[in-house]
């Protein structure tokens, strides 16, 4: 992402030599302005900015109200350390990114090891995996919440007909079992990311080095253990440090499912500092004060990221081996086991060739049940979209209508002003992805075919937003949208997700642009073409699938976001909310309107995990190939 060409190129004595002469690297940074400087303004006024209106935040004395009164030294930061429950959210939030990013590695290492296989119907079942990964987590997480509730949920039901437990269970309700509840659901949700990022590594080992096991007579177990595994350390180790972004910044999940419960029993620093600013104590200085430890703690994963990716090309480095030395415990695990079971002269087991045999039926047996796992939540929505509100409710509870509310599907365009979310939503994601898209385009190229003064820092700038969830900047960009009258307007949240999506767009297609042979440009050059014809004409043609992708990507990132459009652009009484803010009206604290809500919830869903799967193949290409490089 941050090294989109080899650190050791022929252009690497002309880098020596502009930092040697201060002319000409000034010629070279003006000839760069005009192609990355759009991406490098978005990036400093929508990001950067925000981030420093929240440390000066931290150490102001700011009111309920929002005046400022002040310096106020370290006063945030004491009255922050004072908190009761500091302690029990600190915990919490330790807790969370560990069983979160370790469960769903564990999990997903098996999954994208099948996936790699070829069996009947495995693009189906990649694609059950779209599902959950390109629904709105918003949309996910609540109906997980529909499932985990407690005399009506669909868990219960299932366990108590199976006499595992005697009465229902407040899963999400009860703090004794809220935060493993939302944990649960976390993993869930996190397989799907996690098994396409290490599925992309696995592309990436050579398929020789299998050949030259199996020529040898090593077994599937040696041979993933003892050959896969080591090659894939690489790309598992930046996996891990991309899901605990994801995980340390996850919002939805925790906020739908038990943002309503009193106490802070499944807080994380994300969701609480998010009730003290917009919630609870309404204190924008102490929202900032912990919200300047979230950003210290993403700029040390930065950091370690950086690393890997500066020794990607050479040598481990001190970080890649230790994280080597973590995940070695287990491949000498599994490999020791694996030569007490099986020894290379003795050829396969009975068992081994048992599996052989029953192979080419079981894999789309095993790919079926597990797609059917992944689909089940979004099933339950579908048929629960047709249920009344007795069905809902019953006691017992049915798992299918007893009368089939048709009508619920044309009754939800009254209940709730949805043409104007689906409007708003649809008008924001396709402005925000046409200005990603423009702005990018011609940095990506840039930064892919000339090394220029200042390539290396807006690489790394731009990374640092692929790091940096919009949410964890939040009190931030909604100071500064409120000093420039930006709140409840359509510029502000459109601008706000260009800025936030730029950076895979940008990574993608600068993969993209290298791949294309330098020829094929040099004859365009002699032919009298400029570098901008050059890639309008040329570039952009042959890079069209990874144009595709970042098209839809962003797309898709922008139609689902959540947390930045429930605190900028939410004024329901003039229509200004998007489709996931707009449908959380039918979530009460005392009853959910679970049908018209689910309607909701799949009118969103059905085109973007359509879009999804069309680049299915391409994002498994792309999603590491910028970070690897």
């Amino acid at each position: 992402m941050v090294n989109a060409l080899p650190a050791r190129t022929a252009a690497t004595p002309e880098i020596a030599r502009i930092a040697r002469r201060p002319f000409t690297a000034l010629r070279s940074f003006l000839r760069s302005t005009p192609w990355v400087s759009p991406s490098a303004i978005l990036i400093a006024l929508v990001i950067v900015v925000p981030v420093g209106i929240m440390v000066k935040s931290a150490f102001t004395d700011i009111d309920s109200s929002g005046v400022s009164h002040g310096f106020a030294g370290f006063a945030n930061f004491a009255r922050l350390f004072r908190e009761a429950a500091l302690a029990q959210v600190i915990i919490n939030t330790f807790v969370w990114v560990v069983a979160v990013v370790g469960g769903s590695i564990i999990v997903a290492l098996a999954l994208a090891q099948f996936l790699n296989k070829k069996f009947i119907g495995r693009r189906f079942v990649r694609w059950s995996l779209i599902v959950p990964w390109a629904a709105a987590l918003v949309m996910s997480s609540t109906v997980w919440r529909f499932i985990l509730q407690g005399s009506n949920g669909l868990l219960n039901r299932l366990l108590m007909s199976l006499g595992i437990i005697s009465e229902p269970i407040g899963w999400y309700q009860d703090p004794r079992f809220s935060f493993i509840s939302v944990i649960v659901v976390g993993i869930i949700v996190t397989i799907p990311f996690t098994t396409y990022v290490i599925l992309a590594g696995l592309q990436t080992v050579p398929e020789e080095v299998h050949e030259a096991a199996k020529v040898d007579g090593a077994g599937a177990w040696r041979t993933y253990w003892n050959i896969t595994f080591p090659l894939l350390r690489p790309s598992l180790v930046i996996a891990t440090i991309l899901v605990i972004v994801s995980v340390f910044n996850s919002f939805p999940v925790i906020w739908v499912i038990t943002g309503s419960n009193t106490g802070n029993s499944t807080d994380t620093t994300i969701t609480w500092a998010y009730k003290i600013a917009f919630r609870q104590q309404l204190d924008t200085g102490e929202a900032a004060a912990l919200s300047v430890l979230n950003i210290v703690f993403l700029c040390i994963v930065i950091a370690l990221y950086f690393r890997v990716l500066e020794n990607s090309g050479g040598g481990s480095g001190r970080f890649t081996d230790a994280m080597a030395r973590l995940f070695a415990p287990v491949q000498r695990m599994f490999g020791e086991r694996t030569r007490r079971t099986r020894r290379l002269a003795d050829g396969p087991s009975a068992g081994l060739r048992f599996w052989y045999r029953v192979r080419p039926a079981a894999m789309p047996v095993f790919g079926a049940l597990i797609a059917l796992f992944f689909l089940a939540p979004y099933l339950v929505m579908l048929v629960s979209s047709f249920k009344s509100d007795a069905d809902l409710f019953a006691s017992p509870a049915s798992f299918f209508p007893t009368i089939w509310e048709w009508h619920n599907w044309v009754d939800i365009w009254q209940k709730i002003a949805l043409a104007d979310y689906l409007r708003n939503s649809l008008v924001i994601a396709v402005v925000s992805t046409a200005i990603v898209l423009v702005v990018s385009v011609p940095a990506a190229y840039f930064s892919a075919r000339f090394r220029f003064a200042g390539r290396s820092l807006f690489m790394r700038l731009v990374l640092v937003t692929q790091v940096i969830a919009p949410v964890a900047v939040v009190v931030g960009l909604y100071q500064e949208f409120v000093w420039v009258d930006g709140v409840n307007q359509y510029w502000s949240i459109i601008l706000t997700n260009a800025a936030f999506n730029l950076a895979f767009s940008t990574w993608i297609l600068s993969g993209q642009f290298e791949s294309v042979p330098i020829d094929i440009e040099e004859a365009a050059k002699l032919d009298g073409l400029g570098p901008f014809r050059t890639m309008i004409r040329i570039a952009l043609p042959l890079v069209r699938p990874g144009l595709v992708t970042a098209l839809i990507f962003s797309f898709i990132q922008v139609w689902n976001e959540f947390p930045v459009s429930l605190t900028l652009f939410n004024n329901p009484t003039k229509g200004l909310q998007t489709l996931p803010v707009g449908i959380q009206q039918f979530v009460g604290l005392q009853q959910t309107e679970y049908q018209y809500l689910f309607v909701a919830s799949l009118i969103a869903i059905v085109p973007v995990v359509a879009l999804f799967a069309s680049i299915e193949r391409h994002l498994v290409g792309g999603l590491t190939a910028g970070a690897l490089k």
